[in-house]
């Protein structure tokens, strides 16, 4: 009998949790700054729409992470996380969590925008692989981040290669998921 693999791809903000956790996390670390500054540059909102880039999320993510020890980043990404398990009815999509514990998939993968370090600690919900923005450090401080908004189907281009199935729940899919074959399904979640 010829055994069909499926992958179930799930995005975390949005999808799995009912929250951005990037934006959550920095208003945790850092609320003064992050206020005052996520009213200010309100405006740079219209900049993500015309170059289809996410410059509000760049220009905090600077100003309320760089500079700040990795080691740090880490522990408050836990104790985030940590808060998030505590209040599980308030954060997580109930039918998302239940599909990810579905035992039809070969590998359950979590795809997001929001930082590596973040997204690691949903790895124990029971992803084998977590792919997300990728944070660079320089002498153990934050310092940049390569930022997969908008860039998750180059992931899946790579996945359709591998695998004969690929189930996609993302709360706001890129137009470029529908351009593969019929191997690619994608869903909304729903509540």
């Amino acid at each position: 009998m010829l055994q069909v693999d499926n992958v179930l791809i799930i995005d975390l903000d949005g999808t799995l949790v009912k929250t951005n956790t990037t934006f959550e996390f920095m208003k945790m670390l850092c609320p003064l700054r992050y206020a005052i500054f996520s009213r200010l540059f309100k405006p740079i909102l219209l900049l993500n729409i015309i170059f289809k880039k996410d410059f509000y999320k760049l220009t905090m993510i600077m100003i309320c992470l760089r500079g700040r020890k990795k080691e740090n980043l880490e522990r408050y990404a836990k104790i985030y996380y940590e808060m998030i398990k505590k209040n599980q009815s308030k954060y997580y999509n109930a039918n998302v969590l239940n599909l990810l514990q579905a035992k039809t998939y070969k590998a359950r993968i979590l795809l997001t925008a929001s930082l590596d370090f973040i997204a690691n600690n949903f790895k124990e919900l029971g992803f084998n692989f977590i792919i997300a923005s990728k944070t660079r450090y320089k002498n153990k401080k934050f310092h940049f981040f390569f930022d997969l908004y908008r860039r998750k189907s180059e992931v899946i281009k790579v996945f359709s290669k591998y695998f004969d199935n690929i189930f996609i729940i993302d709360d706001d899919p890129e137009p470029a998921f529908h351009t593969f074959n019929k191997k690619v399904i994608v869903m909304r979640p729903s509540e």
